[in-house]
């Protein structure tokens, strides 16, 4: 898709961002575009009123939207990001399915049940029964992780490390990858007085193994939404309903036209009162797709129009498929199993006359002689 033939205004309004923001979002793919279409229109609603970061949310706003701007102009890294927060591995749709994907299911049997009405039943006892049942000891807080499905963390951790070493060579992973499973894996033996650890310290070791290993994990999606990221592996986009929208002519009135070449002229005044680096900056080729600014002098480096293959899609989709999981439960032991995406293999059936050069060779690749016995 070629750039936007338009700049971007210097100071817009939020409400001008917020709609030069949707007006990017509806070029993009449809497969993702409504997961970053409500995302922003949730942060704007949000915060539309008595918003004390305002400043700060307009600056990101902005920075979104030329990153909006470079994605439909054929930044592929732009792009790509894009694509991984609209499928969660990355941005606030990834943290809203974490938040839901560490809530415990509820106990497995007949003997977890019972452990968790003991433990209930304590917690709601008088501290005078705490006191004499526990004389001298401080009572630990419960840690976030132990509110954590730990099993079910567990599983996928161990499930993704492998699935990490399988696409080593074909998957771009973010971030570190997971290199152990053993929560206690920061806790010593001894102190340094050369006694056993107390309970606070390993609960502190577990937290931070878990606070380290809880962002690398890519919470797994849904069945229906992992078949439609497998086929747009397998090439559907090439489909009328997942293509990408061509971009709209811009609107301009003859007024407009004819103060064009009176705009386009040479601005000295801004060489004169600001340095050569701030006022060529917006028109650099780096940064050409991004703000929409076009130098038309006569030495300008003009950039090329780019436009994204739909070959380089499915390979974006392809590497965005084998960090997604789907999960499944087992109904008779409640276990949790995972399914990740993988390399498609598209080798195509050797024809005819490509099978002739095996004609008369054994299984070990030697020739048969064809003479006659005497």
């Amino acid at each position: 898709m070629p750039a936007p033939a338009y700049p971007l205004p210097a100071s817009p309004s939020p409400l001008q961002l917020y709609r030069h923001l949707l007006r990017e979002c509806s070029y993009l793919p449809p497969v993702f575009r409504t997961e970053i279409t409500s995302t922003i229109q949730d942060r704007f609603h949000r915060h539309r009123k008595n918003d004390p970061r305002a400043k700060a949310h307009l600056a990101r706003a902005r920075t979104a939207l030329r990153t909006l701007r470079a994605a439909n102009s054929g930044d592929k890294a732009a792009m790509e990001g894009l694509i991984f927060k609209g499928f969660g591995r990355s941005g606030s749709r990834r943290r809203e399915l974490m938040a839901k994907f560490v809530i415990p299911q509820g106990p497995k049997d007949s003997s977890a049940l019972e452990k968790a009405l003991v433990s209930s039943a304590g917690e709601g006892e008088g501290e005078e029964v705490a006191e004499s049942a526990v004389k001298g000891a401080t009572k630990l807080k419960k840690a976030f992780f132990e509110k954590w499905d730990q099993d079910k963390l567990l599983r996928i951790l161990k499930s993704q490390r492998q699935q990490q070493r399988d696409t080593k060579g074909t998957a771009s992973w973010p971030g570190n990858l997971v290199k152990t499973i053993d929560p206690d894996q920061f806790i010593p033996q001894q102190t340094i007085w050369g006694k056993p650890p107390c309970e606070a310290l390993k609960q502190t070791k577990r937290a931070h193994w878990w606070r380290r290993n809880a962002d690398k994990i890519m919470p797994p999606l849904g069945r229906g939404e992992w078949e439609v990221l497998r086929e747009l592996t397998a090439g559907a986009q090439e489909r009328s309903e997942w293509q990408i929208p061509a971009r709209r002519p811009l609107a301009t009135s003859p007024a407009a036209t004819e103060d064009e070449p009176a705009r386009a002229q040479w601005n000295w005044k801004d060489y004169a009162t600001k340095p050569a680096a701030i006022v060529e900056k917006p028109k650099a080729l780096k940064q050409q797709r991004r703000t929409g600014q076009k130098d038309s002098g006569p030495y300008s480096v003009k950039d090329r129009d780019r436009e994204l293959s739909k070959r380089w899609f499915q390979r974006a989709y392809s590497r965005t498929w084998q960090l997604t999981p789907t999960m499944t439960q087992d109904p008779n032991t409640l276990k949790y199993s995972f399914t990740w995406g993988s390399i498609q293999p598209r080798v195509p059936p050797a024809a005819k006359h490509q099978l002739d050069i095996f004609e008369g060779v054994d299984e070990r690749g030697r020739k048969q002689d064809k003479s006659p016995s005497s």
